[in-house]
C-alpha cells in the first residue's frame, strides 16, 4: 500500500514533466503503480471484495429447510 507521501511525490514529479519510467526509477515503485496514481485510479484503499461462490450454495435452501424442520420437531 502506498503512503500519502509516495502519492504526493509521484504527483509532483509528474507535474514537473517526468515520465512514468523516470518516476518509477526515482521512487523505486513499479511502473504500473506509478501509472495508476497518475491516472487517478489508486486511492490507496482496497475496495470490498465480491463474495465468492461456495460448494454449498446450491444446497443452502435444502439445508435451511432441514435445520428449520429439526428445530420444529424438538420443541
Amino acid at each position: 500500500m502506498l503512503s500519502m507521501e509516495n502519492r504526493v511525490e509521484i504527483e509532483v514529479l509528474h507535474r514537473q514533466g517526468k515520465g512514468i519510467r523516470e518516476i518509477a526509477r526515482i521512487t523505486g515503485l513499479a511502473r504500473n503503480t506509478v501509472r495508476d496514481v497518475v491516472k487517478g485510479r489508486s486511492d490507496g484503499h482496497y475496495g470490498p471484495r465480491k463474495p465468492r461462490p461456495t460448494k454449498l450454495d446450491e444446497h443452502k435452501e435444502y439445508l435451511a429447510a432441514r435445520i428449520a424442520q429439526a428445530g420444529a420437531t424438538t420443541d
